[in-house]
């Protein structure tokens, strides 16, 4: 490769801004605006405490990836970070099961959206699966066409996805006092009487968690990013700081215009809206549901196939799957995940699996932050661009408010995610006698 054409791809990558925008579209998606009934039923307004603490976990996690994000400049995420910390048993495990759950995601995303399109146009009534199939094919093909055409979908799908979210943040800021003053924070604490507080903030705080899910899809594609060591841990704390403001102030101004009236709402955000704004609102958060979840959509078709492709980089899965076209996309990465996201929406499957995406979703975070403190013992060739204060305590901080969420999720779940882990392990081992075989006849 020439130093024009080393040049042409450099420019064609995400940059700090970009890279932040990308960060931004993979958390933010139609949660936000579903999640408020669900976040108020158990500790009324307290629950705004519940997403300040979910905020800290999440930034916790967050400078977990930040500070091991700067040791590479290559796709894998949590994938790369477990398996120059702990070896290939561990990343093929983390790896594996980080690629399934992306997968199941996706397929609940592209449902999503075709429900929310249907709502929005009801004339589409019935066309769930064909909507959903022709939104993956879609994404699929922009993304073969190379990371340059991606990255123009990516950042002009979020700015859109942004401009309905802002507005309402900007305006409820000036109906928060509203609703101090009509009595909606009052009383601050209203818990649900089957619960201990303990249990209502444990149960919340991951509800809550749901709607920052895909904060870790950032360093998978870390290999898309210009001078990535320097911008991927820059823009991972960027983005999830933007993204914890803006939910902090969605849901206060939900709570200011609706108070216990949001347990009687199934859509509150585009409910207080229209108390705000008039019939308007509800127009545009509609809209700008269906613009976040598409976004989502986008930057899942980018990020699931270098997941995959990471992998067989790494030696770990056949070395096809990673094999590149001539605009440098992965080709067959992104023809398998889009053939088994295809399948799981043909299967209806994925609603039950999504449920699992949580506890999967651990199998990341965990191990990612205890690479923090096996990476800084191993002594890599370079100190990273951000580093965490206060030596471990901050991963370790990570991992046991990780393991208190977990226990609040359904025990089905947790076997489920063991069960996982057990397949993932065998795989592993058959794959692994495969290629020392292989290697053996050469």
């Amino acid at each position: 490769m020439d130093k024009n054409q080393e040049m042409e791809n450099e420019k064609s990558k995400f940059s700090l801004n970009g890279a932040t925008l990308y960060g931004i579209n993979a958390v933010i998606g139609s949660g936000i605006f579903l999640l408020p009934r669900t976040i108020y039923r158990d500790l009324g307004p307290a629950s705004l405490i519940a997403m300040l603490l979910d905020a800290v976990l999440v930034l916790m996690l967050a400078v977990c990836f930040a500070e091991v994000a700067g040791y590479f400049n290559k796709n894998g995420g949590a994938f790369q970070y477990s398996k120059t910390a702990f070896g290939d048993l561990v990343g093929f495990n983390v790896g594996l099961l980080g690629w399934f759950v992306t997968i199941i995601a996706w397929s609940a995303m592209a449902a999503g959206f075709a429900k929310l399109l249907i709502v929005t146009f009801p004339s589409l009534e019935g066309k769930n699966t064909i909507i959903s199939i022709l939104l993956v094919l879609f994404l699929s093909l922009i993304n073969s066409f190379g990371i340059k055409t991606s990255k123009i979908f990516t950042i002009t799908i979020t700015i859109a996805k942004l401009i309905p979210i802002i507005a309402f943040s900007v305006i409820s800021l000036f109906f928060i006092r509203h609703g101090f003053s009509e009595g909606n924070f009052t009383p601050f604490l209203q818990l649900n009487p089957d619960m201990t507080l303990s249990q209502a903030m444990a149960s919340t705080s991951l509800t809550v968690f749901y709607a920052f899910i895909g904060f870790e899809a950032l360093p998978v594609v870390a290999g898309e990013m210009r001078n990535a060591k320097k911008n991927v841990p820059i823009a991972i704390i960027g983005s999830i700081s933007i993204v914890s403001i803006l939910y902090f102030i969605i849901i206060s101004g939900t709570i200011a215009m609706l108070g216990t009236g949001i347990l009687q709402s199934n859509a509150p955000v585009q409910d207080a809206f229209v108390k705000m704004i008039g019939p308007a609102g509800k127009w545009l958060i509609s809209i700008g549901a269906l613009v976040s979840i598409a976004g989502l959509n986008m930057g899942d078709s980018v990020m699931i196939p270098r997941y995959g492709a990471s992998i067989s980089d790494e030696g770990l899965l056949p070395k096809m799957i990673a094999r590149k076209n001539g605009r440098g996309a992965p080709i067959v990465a992104i023809i398998v995940s889009g053939v088994l996201t295809v399948i799981l929406l043909l299967s209806g499957s994925f609603e039950q699996l999504a449920e699992l995406s949580v506890v999967f979703r651990f199998i990341q975070y965990i191990p990612t932050a205890l690479s923090v403190i096996w990476l800084r013992k191993k002594g890599m060739d370079h100190v990273p661009a951000f580093r965490l204060p206060f030596g471990p305590v901050i991963p370790i901080l990570s991992i046991i408010v990780s393991i208190w969420m977990l226990a609040a999720a359904d025990p089905i779940n947790i076997i489920s995610g063991i069960v996982g882990i057990v397949v993932a392990t065998i795989l592993y081992f058959v794959l692994n006698r495969k290629n020392e075989a292989a290697d053996g006849e050469i």
